[in-house]
């Protein structure tokens, strides 16, 4: 491998990392059904469809999850 394969392997290997850390710090209560629609559980706006296909099981919005994970 090369510098530039390794920096390219590195920068893959951390962006999974990344991924992991978030999905496993989305809390896995699951979204709160209401009249059929997928619900953030603090908020109780609707989830995105795409929210939804990216993190299965997802229980806050993205709004609500950025402010837990600043600590608010």
């Amino acid at each position: 491998m090369d510098v530039f394969d390794q920096a390219t392997e590195l920068e893959r290997l951390d962006r999974e990392s990344a991924l992991m850390r978030a999905r496993a710090a989305i809390d896995r209560g699951g979204p709160e059904i209401i009249d059929g629609v997928a619900c953030c559980r603090d908020c109780g706006d609707p989830i995105p469809q795409k929210r939804l296909e990216a993190l299965p099981g997802v229980g806050l919005c993205r709004a609500c999850q950025e402010e837990r994970e600043s600590g608010n």
